[in-house]
């Protein structure tokens, strides 16, 4: 990590520090500047400051003690590339690590889902994945799919897998499953914990392989959708996932995270056929130098 100082011009009117810094750090992501003020490594005019609510002045000196890495760069338009199948009910899609599923009220990057209205016209993002993780992700077109997938969803009967690759020597057994409850840290949905008790029940199957000299390839089957379930459970295990710029203090190592959700099989009813959907491991999973 670096340091960086920033002197502050041209504000219309006293501004939150949080904002003020993703302005001028856009590539270096929300939750990662967030956790530089938690972590008390942000000092406005040489006063170490940690509210995101914080007014800053023009003519102030900003200085973060830590800048983490950038988020990788985002595409600007849809490349065809990505599209794994197209009907007239599904558009799945392989995304890249650093887009942003969907927008939202803090920033205008680009992001998946409005590429995919651009290119295919009307469709719902029906699920998510994190900024960071690539893989296969479903837009939706139909009523009956949407209906499908709520009732497949909620039954836990959709399967995924994830590959990642995780920090060694840790924890993990050849295989097992991690049971481990989850809940917000300090009340910031952004950031998750494993409690004991409280929280939300998360369940994630396993299977790992013979290590390398410092990180280990594993394949991840969670059984619930907690947000970044598998980020917290394989910390927990003292094997984080390499890259991870929340859970890990080596992400600065690494150009990604290394997490992809690699495949999804929706199952059979009524209406619908048992389906896979896979999305090939990212060429970088296999280019990585430790």
């Amino acid at each position: 990590m670096t340091k960086h100082t920033v002197t502050i011009n041209g504000l219309k009117k006293p501004t939150r520090l949080d904002r003020v810094l993703r302005q001028h750090l856009p590539r270096v992501g929300r939750k990662a500047i967030n956790q530089l003020l938690q972590d008390r490594q942000v000092t406005v005019n040489n006063k170490t400051v940690w509210l995101n609510s914080w007014k800053v002045h023009n003519g102030d000196t900003i200085t973060l003690h830590q800048l983490p890495q950038a988020l990788p760069e985002t595409p600007s338009e849809f490349d065809m590339a990505w599209l794994l199948h197209e009907d007239e009910h599904l558009v799945v899609v392989n995304k890249p690590a650093g887009l942003l599923s969907q927008g939202t009220k803090y920033t205008q990057q680009a992001n998946l889902l409005s590429m995919v209205q651009a290119q295919f016209g009307d469709v719902t993002l029906f699920h998510r994945l994190d900024r960071d993780t690539s893989g296969v992700i479903l837009l939706t077109r139909t009523k009956a799919i949407n209906r499908y997938l709520d009732i497949a969803f909620k039954a836990h009967t959709v399967k995924k897998r994830y590959e990642a690759l995780v920090a060694y020597p840790n924890k993990l057994q050849a295989e097992g499953l991690i049971d481990a409850r989850l809940a917000p840290q300090n009340s910031k949905r952004n950031r998750m914990k494993v409690v004991t008790q409280g929280g939300k029940s998360a369940m994630t199957h396993y299977e790992a392989q013979s290590p390398h000299d410092n990180y280990q390839a594993v394949s991840l089957y969670p059984q619930t959708g907690r947000t970044h379930q598998l980020r917290v459970h394989l910390a927990h295990y003292d094997a984080p996932i390499l890259g991870d710029r929340i859970y890990s203090t080596t992400a600065d190592a690494y150009s990604r995270l290394y997490l992809h959700a690699h495949q999804i099989t929706l199952p059979a009813s009524d209406d619908f056929s048992e389906r896979t959907f896979t999305a090939l491991l990212p060429d970088d999973f296999a280019q990585i130098e430790i």
